[in-house]
């Protein structure tokens, strides 16, 4: 229970990558791996560099709860 935090943004993030693959698979028609790579590589002069540092802030965010959850944690049971 300490990294729930965390393993739910992991979580999110892959399932929204799965779902954005099965659309792209069924749309496009093209083998899984080939997909999976357009979607998570970063592709130079698009916009996508905003949704990578989003998601990096929300990553270091999410460690920072779990971090903060489990040090208070720690200090109620010291008490």
């Amino acid at each position: 229970m300490i990294i729930l935090v965390t393993f739910m943004f992991c979580l999110i993030f892959c399932a929204s990558i799965g779902v954005i693959t099965v659309f792209d698979l069924y749309l496009y028609n093209q083998p899984l791996l080939t997909i999976v790579k357009a979607n998570v590589s970063f592709q130079r002069g698009t916009s996508q560099w905003m949704i990578y540092s989003v998601l990096l802030v929300g990553f270091c965010y999410s460690i920072g709860v779990d971090y903060r959850v489990r040090k208070n944690k720690k200090t109620s049971k010291s008490s």
